[in-house]
C-alpha cells in the first residue's frame, strides 16, 4: 500500500510560474529599450537568451560562480549578438545592463493559471514547499509577486540548502527539513530528468508535469496540467 503524501514540493520556474513568458517578454522589451531589435530576429534574440542562460547556469549551480556571476558570462555571451562587444566592460557596467532586462522579467512575472487553485486543494491537506535551484532572494521575492505566497509553506532553493537539483541530497535535504522522509514527499516539476526522474532517484514521489504533451517515459507518473495533480495524489476534498 503506497505511503501516504505528507508534504509535495513544488519547482517554481516552468511549473508554478511562467518563466518562459516573462522572459520572452522581458528580452523583447530590453532590446527595444537599448536599440536593438531594430532589423533582427527577435524570437531568435530570446532563444539566443535562454540557451546562453541554459549554458551558464550549471556553474552557479555547481558553486563555480555566484548568481551574479553567471549573470555577467551571460551577458558577454548575448551582447555581441546585438553588435556590441563587452570585452572591455567592467562588472558594474554589465550588472547596469543587466538591470535593465531585470526589470522588465519581475514585471513579467505570472503564475500559470492552474498553479493557485492547485495549491489551494493541496495545501488544506498536506503541507505546501518549493524546492527551486535558483535564488533565494529572488525565488521568494517571485512567489510573493505572483500571489503564490499564501499557499507556500516555505521556499527552499539551491542557495540556501548549498545543494542543487538533480543531486539526491537537494531533494533529501528539503524533507528533512520539514520533518518528513522522502517516501512521505512528492515532488512535481516541469523537467523530466531533473525534477521527475531525480526525485524519483532520491526516494520520493517524483511527478513530470508536462504540459507541451511530449512522450512519456514508461513509469513515470505525469500530469499535462495542475489541475490534475490532487486527484493524481489522491488530495481531493469531500
Amino acid at each position: 500500500m503506497p505511503v501516504p503524501v505528507r508534504l509535495v514540493l513544488f519547482d517554481l520556474d516552468g511549473t508554478l510560474v511562467d518563466h518562459a513568458a516573462a522572459e520572452s517578454q522581458a528580452v523583447r522589451q530590453w532590446a527595444a529599450q537599448q536599440g536593438w531589435a531594430e532589423g533582427r530576429d527577435l524570437a531568435g534574440l530570446v532563444q539566443a537568451w535562454d540557451d546562453i542562460a541554459e549554458r551558464h547556469f550549471p556553474a552557479y549551480r555547481q558553486r563555480r560562480t555566484s548568481f551574479q556571476g553567471q549573470r555577467r558570462l551571460r551577458l558577454r555571451d548575448f551582447l555581441p549578438l546585438v553588435g556590441v562587444d563587452p570585452t572591455a566592460w567592467s562588472d558594474e557596467r554589465l550588472d547596469t545592463t543587466f538591470e535593465g532586462y531585470l526589470r522588465a522579467y519581475e514585471a513579467a512575472w505570472r503564475a500559470f493559471p492552474d498553479a493557485v487553485p492547485c495549491l489551494q486543494q493541496v495545501r488544506q491537506l498536506v503541507r505546501v514547499a518549493v524546492l527551486s535551484n535558483g535564488d533565494q532572494a529572488q525565488q521568494e521575492d517571485k512567489v510573493a509577486r505572483t500571489g503564490l505566497g499564501p499557499y507556500v509553506d516555505v521556499v527552499l532553493t539551491s542557495d540556501l540548502l548549498g545543494v542543487a537539483k538533480p543531486d539526491p541530497a537537494a531533494f533529501t535535504s528539503a524533507c528533512a527539513r520539514l520533518g518528513v522522509r522522502p517516501e512521505q514527499a512528492a515532488y512535481v516539476g516541469d523537467r523530466l530528468e531533473v525534477d521527475a526522474l531525480a526525485a524519483g532517484a532520491a526516494g520520493l514521489r517524483g511527478i513530470w508535469l508536462d504540459r507541451g504533451g511530449g512522450h512519456r517515459p514508461a513509469g513515470v507518473e505525469a500530469v499535462s496540467g495542475l489541475a490534475r495533480l490532487p486527484g493524481l495524489l489522491g488530495l481531493r476534498i469531500g
